[in-house]
């Protein structure tokens, strides 16, 4: 399925999600897993969430609460979560919409970051939604179910196991810096990314210059594609990291804007690989342009020679094929002599090797192929 028929079926499945949400219509569709940790000074928590009850229960126990939601679809889940922590059906409809566009926007004393993963999905680019609520003290994450959404699946599995093994000590740094550490893993996910896209571009590029097809033409475009799609998802997340780096709001601290403006360059230099890279696409269908033409150039460069080879060889069968009066004394030559076709013959020939020979010579027969 293409992009834009991926898109244009999660628009119209989430116009509804959309509705029920605002009328808090329970939805019976795939439920939601909820994977809540909850950190304090010394201790790290992870359980899996079964009622309401037991929210509202950790986020009164625990100073710094990450509440995980893996699945879209349960709108009853979605709605419970929003009563919990006062969210509004507005900003739920953002989050758990899959093509929202990466955005920051304050929700009351929430804020909530709309993101984008980056993944390959055999040679196609996808971008796998991530929407996070960050609060005062709780991070809360909307997220597709890790099948259709691998890489965000694979990204906070790699934050919450770092989590567990005490490298993270959320109880002290607060829930901006979980923030932060989720956003970093965002962007670090685009470098591999971008790595196979350079791999990709120098295939491309040998085989436009050696064996320019069809083909070629039609990877150079999905190519040139797929850096679209990464560069609608990067420049907006790019406007995200700096107004969280540089603007200041009550829970988030200066260390997790440092933390933000780090995010912010590595974003940068993304896009300047990225950029660099869709130059490189667009010199790619020159270099494919050029190349087809010299081929073709090649081409008719061997017909012209091959016409031109047999143009003395029809000047001769022409000419001995003319109908005259044998008597006439200026008849054709060789017309009586007893070994004249062996000498026509021959003098053909000759004609064929001397041309070759000046061709050779004149270097127009070294390229072909």
């Amino acid at each position: 399925m293409s992009n834009r028929k991926r898109r244009r079926r999660h628009r119209h499945r989430h116009r509804d999600l959309a509705a029920s949400i605002s009328t808090a219509t329970r939805h019976h569709g795939t439920p939601a897993t909820l994977r809540l940790i909850g950190c304090d000074g010394e201790t790290v928590s992870e359980t899996v969430v079964q009622r309401g009850e037991e929210l509202t229960t950790a986020r009164e126990r625990w100073p710094v609460l990450w509440i995980d939601v893996e699945g879209l679809d349960d709108l009853a889940t979605v709605r419970m979560i929003g009563d919990v922590f006062g969210i509004g059906p507005l900003a739920l409809e953002d989050a758990v919409t899959p093509d929202e566009r990466p955005k920051v926007e304050a929700f009351g004393e929430q804020l909530l970051i709309a993101v984008r993963a980056a993944r390959f999905d055999g040679d196609n680019v996808l971008t796998d939604p991530l929407g996070i609520f960050l609060g005062d003290r709780h991070v809360i994450t909307f997220r597709e179910d890790a099948a259709a959404a691998p890489r965000s699946a694979e990204m906070l599995e790699g934050v919450r196991q770092r989590i567990r093994q005490g490298r993270i000590r959320l109880g002290h740094e607060g829930a901006d810096h979980l923030c932060a550490l989720l956003l970093d893993a965002v962007v670090d996910g685009y470098f591999p990314v971008l790595e196979r896209f350079g791999d990709r571009l120098e295939a491309l590029e040998d085989e436009a210059i050696n064996v320019p097809t069809r083909a070629t033409l039609l990877k150079i475009h999905d190519v040139r594609g797929d850096l679209m799609t990464l560069r609608r998802a990067l420049w907006p997340t790019r406007d995200v990291l700096h107004a969280l780096g540089r603007e200041a709001t009550s829970f988030v601290g200066e260390a997790a804007r440092v933390h933000f403006r780090d995010c912010y360059d590595h974003t940068m230099e993304l896009l300047d690989l990225m950029e660099g890279y869709r130059e490189i696409g667009s010199d790619l269908r020159d270099i494919y342009l050029a190349s087809l033409s010299n081929r073709m150039n090649d081409v008719m460069k061997v017909l012209a020679v091959i016409a031109t080879v047999f143009m003395p060889l029809t000047f001769i069968t022409g000419w001995y094929g003319m109908n005259f009066d044998t008597d006439s004394p200026w008849n054709l030559p060789l017309t009586h002599y007893r070994y004249g076709a062996v000498v026509a013959a021959a003098m053909m020939v000759a004609s064929t090797l001397g041309m070759i020979v000046f061709f050779y010579r004149r270097g127009w027969l070294k390229r072909w192929h």
